[in-house]
């Protein structure tokens, strides 16, 4: 069944970015504010590792967060083309609520499988993503 995975992208795409339209914020933007509160601030290179998210996928995201006032770019000590991205922090309500939308939009996407299956593709999507770590996809 060849493009499975694409389909299933789409299909996740359009669910996250349905349950986060309270938020006014896209999936990518979600993704980025959910991984800088849990991990901290980071550099623009770092979070693309992170996300494995094209450069200029994360820059337009990044940008338009910035515009939103979303989070910040600070500059990186010693080194004058470096940004460390701050995100800003939200009521403690309103950023439990983004982090549970995210975490029970993932078990939607899933309901389909078993815990035992999750584990599994879990597994099985972790070794095919070790593979591309590191690449540049643009």
């Amino acid at each position: 069944m060849p493009n499975q995975l694409g389909k299933l992208f789409r299909v996740m795409a359009r669910t996250y970015n349905r349950a986060l339209v309270p938020f006014e914020i896209s999936s990518v933007q979600a993704h980025i504010l959910a991984t800088l509160w849990l991990e901290g601030a980071m550099t623009i290179g770092e979070l693309q590792a992170r996300l494995m998210l094209g450069s200029s996928t994360l820059t337009g995201a990044v940008d338009r967060m910035e515009r939103a006032s979303l989070l910040k770019r600070l500059p990186v000590e010693g080194d004058r083309r470096a940004f460390q991205l701050i995100p800003v922090t939200w009521p403690a309500r309103k950023a439990e609520a983004l982090m549970e939308t995210l975490a029970k939009t993932e078990d939607e996407c899933f309901r389909g499988l078993s815990a035992a299956e999750r584990r599994t593709l879990s597994s099985l999507l972790g070794k095919a993503l070790a593979a591309f770590t590191g690449d540049d996809d643009e």
